[in-house]
């Protein structure tokens, strides 16, 4: 499973973040980020959301800095450390805050996506969105629905507890329950409409509530 395209709500002007502070390319309300499109859908309110931008497993220490120059980076709770070890998935993260309020969160999986690049990192190094958490009024229902109707399988995490993680490494539909706190700043997470095509799955589309619809695009 790959993200072909997301599409989130959000103030208009959101995409000037990314276009000018990351210089990722933008046409219109789309920006691009290696394999997938992000799209932002005007809309009335504050909504927010949890996201993750996929760096090659290789490129994380040049990414950290990079980030670091263009956001203020989120550190763990109580903590100054803004780097987050995800040992259980061969994986390092760091987090910031786009001017929407949403948590954007870089990570790198050992061995995904390397090029064997050096020097400063670019945002045109990114791969793709890596993660996208759906909040949804039930998780575990969900992740059996993106079962039984896309073949997406259930790779990590307990949907059932609140939290699971469908797809494949590197490349997940996190389904949340609500009000549960995103790291690393602990907000709690909310019910906003989401849009997700992805490829590599049975070709369909699936409702799963609360505005949130996963389509698989036929290859």
């Amino acid at each position: 499973m790959r993200f072909e395209e997301v599409t989130l709500a959000g103030p208009q002007d959101l995409t000037d973040f990314y276009a000018d502070a990351l210089v990722l390319p933008r046409t219109g309300d789309a920006i691009r980020i290696g394999e997938t499109t992000l799209r932002v859908a005007p809309q009335d309110g504050e909504p927010f959301y949890h996201f993750a931008f996929l760096v090659p497993g290789d490129r994380f220490e040049a990414a950290h800095a990079w980030l670091g120059e263009r956001a203020p980076l989120l550190p763990r709770a109580g903590t100054e450390e803004t780097v987050f070890d995800f040992s259980f998935w061969d994986a390092l993260a760091c987090y910031v805050e786009d001017p929407a309020g949403n948590i954007v969160e870089l990570i790198a999986h050992h061995g995904v996506a390397e090029q064997g690049t050096g020097g400063p990192f670019a945002g045109a190094e990114l791969a793709g969105i890596s993660e996208i958490g759906l909040v949804l009024p039930d998780p575990a229902g969900a992740a059996a629905q993106l079962e039984r109707e896309l073949g997406l399988d259930p790779w990590s995490g307990d949907a059932s507890s609140g939290l699971g993680f469908v797809g494949r490494r590197a490349h997940t539909l996190i389904v949340s329950r609500e009000a549960r706190g995103w790291l690393p700043t602990g907000r709690p997470a909310e019910i906003h409409p989401v849009a997700v095509t992805v490829t590599g799955a049975a070709a369909a589309e699936t409702d799963l509530g609360g505005g949130v619809t996963v389509r698989a695009a036929a290859r």
